[in-house]
């Protein structure tokens, strides 16, 4: 039947690691898997003859996790396209971490790590379920992510359900296999060959030995019909460098034509465009574009399919987003092989290194594709050749994170996963730390230490959830960010409270404090009496950056006076909306209040502007300028439809008309 369903969807014939995985039973329901092959091999192909083994032949239910928000979303439009005609309910979940959601009906859920976790907590009935792909499963490694996914994993272990991971590098996948008590599907194959190679004195020089001149990168790719992602170390230099490319002598009359719509569509994404998206705007004009966590998703993803269109034929972006790109190209250039992070300035591990080449090679356009370093001297050469010819780095459980910890620990409490001590030790010995380590001491005092933070601040008794930790626990956040939360209930204003919200974990890392801003910063903190040190005054600036956007300073002006991008604010402004409501949330538990601001994070407005603000295509801008004119809520918009049209031009006021009328005007 799985055979008969894929040659439905026009594929006559597997590659060899498909073959392989039915040949070491992949629909052999009671086995786990752990698919380790390169991009672009097919290993999504491989999870989804698990699930319609499981969903369509059995009808069960499945469960898809991913790394990212934006990757679920393209993974749902993927799956229900493809799916929905053989009946699969396909659901897309990755909304707020309270919501409550009727899943039951769904047979195939798309969702994130955290969201599943916080769905758990919920206690989402997952009877039903009987296979779990986790996509990119060597994310166990992330710092800050993988203590989650780790502890997810440790009790999918103990359900009767087939864990199929994904990943493309690992360098240890045999130890994450027999944790799993997973088949390892290990294969080298690739559809399209990869040629790597080290850029320097105008040549590139391949591992295999050959030698190629090469004047220019991008260029010598453009003129053969090619197109590539270059990777920089910084969001900074992947604009640079976009705005010394012009390609414009090498694009045609239609694809200029289509571009430069392309290029207004991305002055449209914000109200007020700023000076980001003017740079973005004419980069896209030439065939070029930058691409970084500093854009809006928005931005992103009209770069990502101008990409796939070839209408876009470079893209500069930061390493960081190797694993968020599902962008085939000809030649992948990397740039830089260092980057700052916590430990200053270090080398890009191989893992990274070679997931970020693997997207050379367009299937159906390439014969071959390229991953290319760009060095400059003798040291970097060496390190150039290790990371294309090495073997990846081996990944590590993360479970050691105190925050991690804290959290998962009260959310096994409340769900009573743990429900005593011997409970706390089984489930330990479960996970990947255990496995890795072999050392339940090691962990056991920071165990009892976190035991003793819930005990001390009435989140559990005696490993019984209370009901202040169960609403923790739903809420996912950090029992840390609860407990500086419950500790200042009695906030004197916005500023205060927003100050508050910006101590707790979830929003770090905080905007930096520069040396010119310390001493008036903290005077206006002593104000509040509560300047303690320098975190305190990063926590302060970043909430004055949040008060100046709930009071409506434009958007422009924040970004130059906080030194941030449109997407960084946009990010910081939705966890700090979640802990708005969380405050607020615990703050009713114990029968107080704390000012409401979850609206006016959303829209970056004063209380005036919210009944305006519901509406679609009208933001803070235009809210305000209808406002100040006496039009302040739908009927009013009704009743001067003229004077609007005058206030915000007949195409947007028709579109507004026509939402208030829900779509018939």
């Amino acid at each position: 039947m799985v055979l008969n369903i894929l040659k439905d969807l026009g594929i006559e014939e597997l590659r060899p690691p498909q073959k392989k995985a039915l040949d070491l039973g992949i629909l052999d329901k009671n086995k786990n898997f752990i698919v380790s092959i390169p991009t672009g091999a097919g290993k999504t192909l491989i999870a989804e003859m698990a699930l319609i083994n499981h969903i369509i032949k059995d009808k069960s239910k499945g469960i898809y996790i991913v790394p990212l928000k934006a990757l679920a979303s393209e993974k749902y439009e993927e799956f229900k396209k493809k799916y929905e005609k053989f009946g699969v309910k396909v659901a897309l979940s990755i909304g707020d971490y309270d919501e409550k959601e009727d899943l039951k009906n769904y047979d195939l859920i798309i969702t994130t790590v955290e969201k599943l976790d916080s769905l758990w907590r919920h206690k989402i009935d997952l009877d039903e379920v009987s296979v779990v792909i986790v996509d990119e499963i060597h994310m166990i490694n992330d710092e800050e992510r993988g203590g989650t996914l780790e502890i997810l994993l440790t009790k999918l272990k103990k359900l009767n359900i087939q864990i199929i991971g994904l990943s493309a590098t690992i360098g240890n996948p045999e130890e994450l296999s027999n944790w799993l008590n997973a088949t390892l599907i290990k294969d080298d194959w690739r559809p399209i060959e990869l040629r790597k190679g080290i850029y320097r004195d105008k040549k590139i020089e391949y591992i295999d030995g050959k030698v190629k001149r090469c004047k220019d990168l991008i260029f010598d790719t453009i003129k053969e019909g090619g197109s590539l992602i270059v990777f920089c170390s910084t969001k900074k230099r992947t604009m640079d460098e976009a705005k010394k490319i012009d390609l414009s002598k090498y694009l045609s009359k239609e694809e200029k034509k289509k571009l430069n719509e392309i290029a207004n569509s991305i002055l449209e994404v914000l109200e007020n465009p700023t000076e980001l998206c003017k740079n973005l705007s004419e980069c896209v004009k030439k065939g070029v574009a930058f691409h970084h966590s500093g854009l809006t998703y928005e931005h992103r993803k009209i770069i990502e399919k101008a990409f796939r269109d070839r209408l876009i034929k470079v893209i500069f972006s930061t390493t960081t987003l190797a694993f968020g790109l599902n962008l085939p190209c000809r030649r992948v250039v990397i740039k830089d092989l260092k980057r700052y992070s916590k430990r200053g300035l270090t080398y890009i591990p191989i893992m990274e290194v070679q997931q970020c080449i693997g997207r050379a090679g367009r299937p159906g356009l390439d014969s071959y594709g390229e991953g290319i370093i760009e060095v400059k001297n003798e040291r970097d050469y060496l390190r150039a050749y290790q990371s294309l010819t090495g073997k990846p780095e081996n990944i590590y459980s993360k479970l050691s994170n105190e925050s991690i910890l804290r959290s998962q620990i009260l959310g096994l409490i409340s769900t009573n996963y743990i429900r005593d001590e011997i409970d706390l030790e089984e489930f330990i010995k479960n996970t990947f730390y255990f496995h890795q380590y072999k050392n339940y001491e090691k962990i056991r005092e920071n165990l009892y230490k976190i035991i003793n933070f819930l005990e001390e601040n009435g989140f559990i008794k005696n490993f019984t959830i209370t009901e202040l930790g169960k609403r923790v626990s739903e809420l996912y956040i950090d029992p840390l960010s609860a407990k500086i939360m419950l500790d200042n209930l009695d906030v004197k204003d916005d500023l205060h409270f927003l100050y508050i919200i910006c101590k707790c974990v979830e929003i770090k890392p905080l905007l930096r404090v520069y040396r010119k801003e310390e001493e008036s910063l903290a005077n206006e903190l002593l104000n509040y009496e509560l300047f303690i040190g320098y975190e305190d005054l990063e926590a302060f600036k970043t909430a004055k950056m949040l008060h100046d956007w709930i009071n409506e300073v434009s958007e422009e002006e924040i970004l130059k006076k906080y030194k941030v991008e449109p997407g960084i604010l946009k990010y910081k402004v939705e966890i700090a909306k979640w802990l708005s409501y969380s405050f607020k949330e615990l703050a009713k538990l114990l029968g107080k209040e704390v000012p409401d601001l979850e609206l006016r994070l959303e829209y970056g407005a004063k209380e005036e502007l919210l009944e305006l603000l519901k509406i679609k295509y009208i933001g803070r801008v235009r809210a305000r300028k209808l406002y100040i004119n006496n039009i302040r809520s739908k009927e009013d918009i009704l009743n001067n439809i003229e004077k609007v049209k005058k206030l915000l031009g007949e195409k947007i006021t028709e579109k507004i008309i026509s939402e208030i009328y829900g779509g018939n005007y």
